[in-house]
């Protein structure tokens, strides 16, 4: 990490930067770290690290080790912001539930008047659905969220608490990431075999028992012999359970690896095995994913669904096919198109890389950052 701590600021104008970090691993915290890390030009970072669960299963849980760890965020915060002189805070939002709706309100209500500006970004999607449902949800959210916030928003098609809640402006700025060149990385292709790989928390609504079933309607349109990889961590035993379970059905007709996570060189070991990337999600707090930016940069075609910010990341018959969630039917057709046209699977892979290339890579995301910061700075 090369970013400042709260007593190393050495410039006039710095930033208090307030988000999530791992662990736990997922979208979110992954891609605070990466700008709490980053260079950026004309930026000096004072970072306050939230570190409120340990576990994926304590997510959005509540403890009173969280509860008391608020008052610790906020001593360090008004410390930073009197340390550093800086009048700008970026904030990470939670997610679309009850504990982190708490958490924003007591951090976000107590430190938002110490600072002239505030930026609240957007990684968990489901926000404004989830404070609908409720009148006095969406008068705190609009007290909490607005009041000329600048809301920053991954993608235009997930709708954030911006505006419509007072905010000042709200800003497209979605994520970027830098992607390894996978040629250097010994890759056990089998040359027989399509692979279809799937990255990501092993949740049940990110699609994966759906994208099972599907691979397994796929196997009896093609000839081709088919192995599925799931990578990432279970969040209960139930749910583990469950897949093995439904993975046994698919012997004799599927391929498969044992699920689980992989990290480093050895998640993208995966990605340069595969031919194509499935991801049937329809998660609660989906946005932008990190792990489809992660195999566009792959040269992989998508199969998702039109989710939330999803739409942003594929390009309909382009780099991929987007259906409906919980289409499962729809899905199975996607995957046995493209095992059966070696043509299109091919051309797709290479959009896939150009779209990459061309909006998601970690050097746009931060060329946006730091213009987003500057303008913040410079309107006060």
């Amino acid at each position: 990490m090369n970013y400042m701590s709260e007593t190393q600021v050495k410039c006039n104008s710095p930033i208090v930067m307030v988000g999530v970090l791992p662990p736990p691993v997922h979208g979110q915290s992954l891609a605070t770290k990466a700008l709490f890390g980053a260079e950026i030009e004309g930026v000096e970072q004072v970072v306050v690290e939230i570190r409120s669960s340990k576990k994926l299963d304590e997510v959005g849980k509540p403890s009173l080790v969280k509860m008391l760890g608020l008052f610790g965020i906020i001593y360090r915060v008004i410390k930073a912001r009197m340390t550093s002189g800086a009048e700008v805070m970026y904030y990470t939002a939670g997610s679309a539930a009850l504990v982190p709706f708490v958490r924003d309100i007591v951090l976000l209500g107590t430190l938002r008047p110490f600072f002239k500006r505030t930026l609240i970004h957007y990684h968990s999607g489901g926000l404004p659905d989830y404070f609908g449902k409720s009148k006095w949800k969406s008068v705190v959210a609009s007290w909490v969220y607005g009041r000329d916030a600048w809301s920053l928003c991954l993608s235009k098609h997930t709708p954030v608490p911006g505006l419509a809640y007072g905010a000042a402006r709200e800003i497209e700025m979605p994520n970027g990431l830098d992607i390894p060149d996978l040629k250097s990385l010994e890759s056990s292709k089998e040359a027989e075999v399509f692979n279809i790989l799937f990255v990501g928390n092993l949740y049940d609504d990110k699609g994966v028992f759906d994208l099972i079933e599907a691979v397994g309607i796929a196997a009896e349109k093609t000839q081709k012999k088919l192995r599925l990889s799931l990578v990432g961590k279970f969040p209960d035993k139930k749910t583990e359970k469950r897949c093995y379970e439904a993975l046994e059905e698919l012997k004799g007709k599927v391929l498969f690896d044992s699920p689980g996570p992989r990290y480093g060189d050895d998640k993208w070991v995966e990605f340069s095995k595969a031919d194509i990337f499935a991801f049937p999600t329809y998660y609660r707090s989906e946005n932008l994913p990190l792990v489809v930016i992660e195999a566009m940069g792959a040269g992989l075609p998508i199969l998702s669904t039109n989710w939330r910010g999803l739409p942003s990341l594929v390009e309909e018959g382009s780099n991929g096919f987007l259906s409906a969630p919980r289409d499962v039917k729809k899905m199975a057709e996607n995957i046995a198109l493209l095992v059966n046209d070696a043509d299109l699977c091919a051309a797709m892979q290479a959009r896939s890389r150009e779209l990459y290339l061309e909006k998601f890579t970690f050097a746009r995301h931060i060329e946006a950052f730091g213009s987003c910061f500057k303008q913040a700075r410079e309107g006060l």
